[in-house]
């Protein structure tokens, strides 16, 4: 990196003369930098993708999906250094603000892994991802703003220490994030105090996970404590021991370890995985390189931040892809990960609308300590061949080992900070020995007991859901969808679930009160209001006081939304009788207080907001502006001072600070770095709920002059002051999703106007809305290629006309044929509609000089192989270098392969054998620019065994046999399953190519058994999910039909049943003419 050029400093305040002041400069450094592409112009409505194990789907927000490789530019960056003696931490707030390096003083090492190049590729929530550093994950992992700009702010403590804030909305469901890296003087320690707000109307779930990246070697090793017997893979679908694994457990995630392996050790871990801690009584975790003796430790009370994770990209092919994806020249990583509210991923936590939750974590290096026994924040304790401490604190201690009340050894020193210390004692601590630090008060600051931990306590995998018409009960039903809902699973709908359990017992309360929720989410509020008020007459046929406020704040909410501001006010204080929704439902209320001028009543109920929730940042806020239309201006003044005393970024409360004439409008626009469009559609929400549109008038001209508005809010502008909307205007990076969006947008629309028909059509779509969207669309009367586009995604998504997709992608192309987009999703739609491969390939061929992505050359490829030119396909998968999305390297790796598998299969047909056998093995190595690799080794089965039945006609029986036990020696399980559900098939022949017919059949006739009877099952939402952004989602029923369909096929072939077998396989092609394996078997077999 070049030298940091510091354009400005920020003045420091020396408060304790006895001690270093932290220092923190704010300036502009220059980093190599491949720019990110322009972010897509068409919505994405891709309802089944998958991102870290639950939704992916980015609406509202605009995404990247392609690379940039070609040109590396020095870009500044805004730059935050903290300093004091021992740490130096770099902060990059224009970059999700993460933590960009993290350095040990006292010897140079940066103990996170610091990348010198910003080189995104496609991992985060909408595309764009860097790693290296500290990355701060909510309320999803990997979050959606990671590549985004962050606010910021820095607050200097009386020691000396300072705070840089950062602060955002994040982009999906507009909640309040906050994390304040601090550090102190004299430390060797640094935390990250973390606030968390729901903002707002209704409960979200969540989860925090600080992700670091250490750089990686054979040397480097990881530690859980010494109670962590067992660690899990994602959603707890595999579990193995730790710290010594073996396959005693079942495969973990695919990994066939090579007898008992220590998976502490990285260089033993050589496909790419992740082992996610069992629970632990301890609160430390960390990794240690041993070659250089130093690391890292993360300390964080277990029982709000039970998380401890490694993850790795290993030491195999993916791993040098996303390596070379990733950095230029600084090498391998792994992340440590600590979770707060979670320990797995998916795992995420109810946040109550208008709750703030504040936790910590802390990162400290260490030297050559060691590998601690224990950990905390005072520092880390060294208890194996030697007793070996560091603190992370100058003082004067005390070290005593005990055995019970026995003392048996005690030694006072004078530790600095960041000192390693060797006990001056031969003991060797045993079973039941401690050892305690105390400082010169009698301060306990360390304590550890050694012993023996359970290790016959590792627990089963989690199940999945059953069926939903196989649950058992309502209530069942109805944990489920819960489950689905708190989770954000990324393929089944939650709404599913409720339903079913209503149709089985329509008075069942907690559906119905859950269905309201779900269909207030999706803006269905009619239906929203009949679900929740039959709860009501449901739950109150005995008792007219309810337990809990939950039903009566929805009511409230819903009679909000349906403009009935008396029923909502009424249900609202219903409500407030609720301890749980006290803060929520007085903070809606004193809103319609101040719209009604009873600014005595608004203050009233922010007092008893703030009493019950004193985090309630909305209700801080809006006792500043009731102060002030009250008269009380110097109280006004005062209550802004206090609440940016907390958080100098709650711009509703500096907004109000604005028109209290308190604040600047240059200051106010100054410290939002995050998108301001978006940050003032939050705020206007609140400020027209309070009917202020005066004020709501001021807010949108202080934005205009500073940048162009977004459509919506020109919407909201033109209705407030009598004028028209700004056609020019655009979404900004956002589509609309708000309630106070589309209020505004129908308004419009009513009138006529296109922009808003378009607008507000897809904030329709998204909520499920899909014949009214699509009315909307039909109804622009002038060209508009991306009404013309969301139509085919309607038409062939929701409303069962898909044969009338194609005829309008073609016809959005011709209006824009530049849009990479509509070519992908033109030759997309021809694949899963059936339209011929040599049709596909003239259509690729007509937009030749346009294309550039990655994902359309995979199209053109695939129409390759199928049309029989296999060799023009290789052709152009070994022509350009490829950058797969992470979950889609295998949709690279699948074209080159299967190019190969084609071409062998026909030189077989031929008897050349020998030249067939050379395409399965090239099939099995990657070239290395396709940027892919194989998560999974199952993946290579098909290959195998083709491999083998041609060495085995050549002669080479030892050799056939090798890739024929390789095949039966994968244990079948959700892994297998979900790589290639097939392989029961591809071992039974392998079971008769070695004379063991009777293994061969006994498996297929359980599998087929299984098969069969899935094959007709129901699915609560999407048969299965995809990682990448497709808005031409598939039927759950034709899905699935193929997907069995094509297995059952495989069955009968292996049984011999020709007849049932092409009755599935055409069955199979049917339902999805777009599969290679699918039209392989129909072409082949």
């Amino acid at each position: 990196m070049k030298s940091i050029k510091i354009l400005i400093f920020i003045s420091l305040f020396i408060f304790n003369t006895n001690a270093q002041t932290v220092r923190v400069t704010v300036g502009r450094t220059t980093i190599p930098t491949y720019s990110e592409p322009a972010r897509e112009d068409l919505p994405m409505f891709a309802e089944n993708r998958v991102h870290q194990r639950s939704s992916g789907n980015p609406y509202p927000n605009k995404i990247v999906l392609q690379v940039n490789r070609e040109e590396k530019v020095d870009q500044e960056y805004t730059l935050i250094i903290l300093e004091n003696e021992f740490l130096e931490i770099q902060i990059l707030p224009e970059l999700g603000g993460k933590i960009y390096a993290a350095k040990d003083k006292t010897n140079g090492y940066d103990f996170f892994y610091k990348n010198h190049v910003v080189k995104p590729a496609l991992i985060g929530a909408l595309g764009s991802w860097t790693s290296g550093g500290l990355e701060f994950n909510w309320p999803y992992h990997h979050r959606a703003s990671s590549f985004m700009p962050v606010d910021y702010e820095v607050e200097h403590l009386a020691n000396g220490g300072v705070i840089v804030w950062l602060s955002e909305h994040d982009p999906v469901d507009r909640m309040k994030g906050m994390v304040g890296v601090v550090l102190n003087p004299g430390e060797s320690i640094f935390e990250t105090r973390v606030k968390l707000s729901n903002t707002t109307s209704l409960r979200r779930s969540f989860l925090w996970w600080e992700n670091v990246a250490v750089p990686a070697n054979q040397n480097y090793e990881i530690f859980f404590p010494h109670d962590v017997s067992h660690v899990y893979f994602h959603y707890r679908q595999s579990v193995t021991t730790y710290p010594i694994a073996s396959n005693a457990t079942g495969i973990f995630n695919g990994i066939s370890f090579a007898g008992e392996v220590d998976i502490s050790k990285h260089k033993n871990t050589i496909q790419p995985t992740s082992f996610f801690s069992a629970a632990s009584d301890f609160d430390f975790f960390g990794g240690y390189d041993a070659g250089q003796k130093r690391g890292v430790v993360h300390v964080a009370d277990h029982h709000v931040s039970p998380g401890k994770k490694m993850f790795t990209w290993a030491y195999n092919q993916l791993s040098e892809s996303w390596e070379n994806a990733l950095t230029d020249t600084d090498g391998a990583y792994l992340e440590l990960m600590a979770g707060s509210y979670s320990d797995n991923q998916p795992d995420f936590t109810w946040l109550e609308p208008m709750e703030t939750k504040t936790f910590s974590q802390y990162w400290f290096p260490i030297g050559e300590v060691g590998v601690p026994d224990f950990a905390n924040t005072a520092g880390a304790l060294y208890c194996k061949d030697a007793i070996k401490l560091q603190l992370n604190k100058a003082n004067e201690i005390q070290i005593i080992i005990k055995n019970d009340d026995e003392v048996l050894f005690s030694e006072k020193n004078s530790m600095k900070a960041r000192q390693e210390y060797t006990l001056s004692t031969d003991m060797k601590m045993q079973e039941g020995y401690s050892i305690e630090v105390r400082d010169n008060d009698g301060l306990v600051l360390m304590s550890y007991t050694m012993k023996e931990y359970d290790k016959f306590n590792v627990p089963h995998t989690r199940e999945g859901l059953p069926n939903f018409k196989e649950m058992e009960s309502p209530q069942q039903l109805y944990l489920a969808g819960l489950h689905v809902d708190q989770y954000r699973d990324p393929a089944t709908q939650s709404g599913s679930y409720y339903e079913e359990a209503i149709r089985r017992d329509p008075n069942f309360a907690p559906a119905l009160l859950a269905l309201g929720e779900y269909k207030f989410r999706h803006a269905f509020y009619t239906e929203a209001l009949d679900y929740l008020l039959k709860a009501e007459k449901v739950l109150t046929q005995f008792n007219i006081r309810l337990e809990d406020g939950k039903l009566y704040y929805l009511l409230g909410q819903v009679y909000l939304a349906l403009e009935d501001r008396s029923a909502g006010y009424d249900y609202l204080q219903k409500a407030a009788w609720s301890g749980a929704y006290v803060s929520p439902s007085m903070t809606y209320i004193s809103l319609l207080d101040i719209a009604n001028g009873a600014y005595d009543e608004a203050l009233q109920h922010l007092h008893t907001s703030t009493v019950y929730h004193q985090d309630n940042g909305v209700a801080k806020a809006l006792k500043i502006y009731a102060l002030h239309l009250k008269g009380n201006k110097e109280e006004a003044a005062a209550e802004l001072v206090s609440i940016e005393a907390d958080d100098k970024m709650n711009h509703l409360a500096r907004f109000f600070g604005v028109l209290t004439g308190n604040i600047t409008q240059d200051d106010f626009m100054e410290k939002i770095k995050t998108d301001r469009n978006q940050v003032c559609l939050d705020l206007v929400e609140f400020l027209l709920t309070a009917n202020l549109k005066k004020e709501t008038i001021t807010l949108l001209e202080i934005l205009r002059e500073k940048e162009p508005i977004c459509f919506s809010l020109s919407a909201i502008y033109a209705d407030l002051t009598g004028t028209t909307p700004d056609n020019s205007a655009t979404e900004g990076i956002a589509f609309p999703n708000r309630q106070v969006e589309m209020k505004a947008l129908t308004r419009w629309a009513d009138q006529g106007n296109e922009k808003a028909k378009f607008q507000l059509g897809c904030a329709l779509y998204a909520k499920g809305h899909f014949k009214d969207a699509a009315a909307l669309w039909e109804d622009i009367a002038s060209p508009d290629y991306r009404a013309l586009r969301n139509l085919a995604v309607a038409y062939y998504t929701h409303l069962d006309r898909r044969e009338e997709a194609l005829p309008l992608l073609q016809k959005a192309l011709s209006l824009n044929p530049k849009e990479e987009q509509l070519i992908f999703e033109a030759v997309y739609v021809m694949g899963k509609t059936g339209v011929s491969p040599n049709e596909r390939i003239s259509f690729l061929n007509n937009h030749k000089s346009t294309i550039t992505r990655d994902d359309i050359m995979l199209e053109w490829t695939r129409a390759y192989t199928m049309a029989g030119q296999e060799d023009k396909a290789l052709e152009l998968l070994t022509s350009r270098g490829f950058v797969p999305a992470e979950g889609g390297e295998h949709a690279v790796a699948e074209q080159y392969m299967m190019a190969y598998y084609f071409k062998g299969r026909r030189l077989m047909t031929q008897n050349k054998m020998e030249d067939a056998a050379v395409c399965f093995n090239k099939a099995q190595t990657l070239p290395q620019n396709l940027g892919a690799g194989l998560w999974n080794i199952v993946k290579l089965v098909p290959y195998k065994y083709y491999e083998g039945i041609c060495l085995k006609s050549l002669g080479q029986d030892a050799k056939a046999r090798e890739n024929f036990e390789f095949i039966t020696n994968i244990e079948i399980d959700y892994f297998s399953n979900m790589h290639l559900p097939e392989l029961p098939y591809y071992q039974a022949l392998c079971y008769r190519e070695m004379g063991q017919n009777q293994k061969g059949n006994v498996l297929i006739n359980y599998t087929l058994q299984d098969w069969k009877e899935a094959i007709n099952k129901v699915d609560p939402g999407y048969f299965s999910t995809t990682p990448f952004f497709i808005s031409f989602c598939e039927d759950s029923t034709q899905q699935r039909t193929a997907y069995y369909s094509y297995l059952l096929a495989k069955a009968y072939q292996y049984i011999g049943n020709t007849t049932l077998k092409e009755m599935y396989i055409r069955k199979a092609i049917v339902n999805d003419p777009y599969a290679l394996h699918i039209f392989a078997t129909d072409q082949l077999d």
